[in-house]
């Protein structure tokens, strides 16, 4: 009887931290989006706008988050790596100052010769003190494998 007590309260202890750390999941949504002249609201409207003569080409990477506020106290930051066509790979550091947020990283693609697509990009949360909280990979994300020349 002792021993089936002892183990409810070991299954339902494991429960509760299961419950606690599932609640620390899933803080992140990415996505990307085409940025052209039916991006802006004046194109959809009919107002003039005088970006409509020159619009801007090219994607947005679009960040947000919802982590809760104990952990933004202690601090968290961004990092972000994003892998383009023409090769080259950008790195931003984006610190979470508030609970609840978003970011827009804009990368334009007017010039033919060179593709400036957003090929892939992965984000990690980190603590100030170099804790890895969560991550979002884009589904072709992999790491780069540098070779020398």
């Amino acid at each position: 009887m002792k021993t089936s007590i002892l183990f409810f309260r070991a299954a339902i202890k494991g429960l509760f931290i299961l419950c606690i750390t599932g609640c620390y999941k899933n803080h992140l949504y990415v996505q990307q989006e085409w940025v052209d002249v039916n991006f802006l609201a004046s194109s959809h409207v009919g107002t003039p706008d005088p970006r409509r003569d020159d619009p801007p080409e090219g994607q947005r990477l679009l960040i947000g988050w919802n982590f809760p506020r104990c952990m933004v106290e202690d601090g968290l930051v961004l990092w972000i790596t994003v892998r383009l066509w023409d090769n080259t790979q950008d790195f931003v550091v984006q610190p979470i100052d508030r609970k609840r947020g978003s970011a827009a990283f804009y990368y334009p693609n007017k010039d033919d010769c060179i593709d400036r697509r957003i090929l892939t990009y992965k984000i990690e949360v980190l603590t100030s003190s170099g804790f890895l909280i969560e991550t979002w990979k884009h589904h072709f994300w992999t790491e780069l494998i540098e070779m020398n020349r």
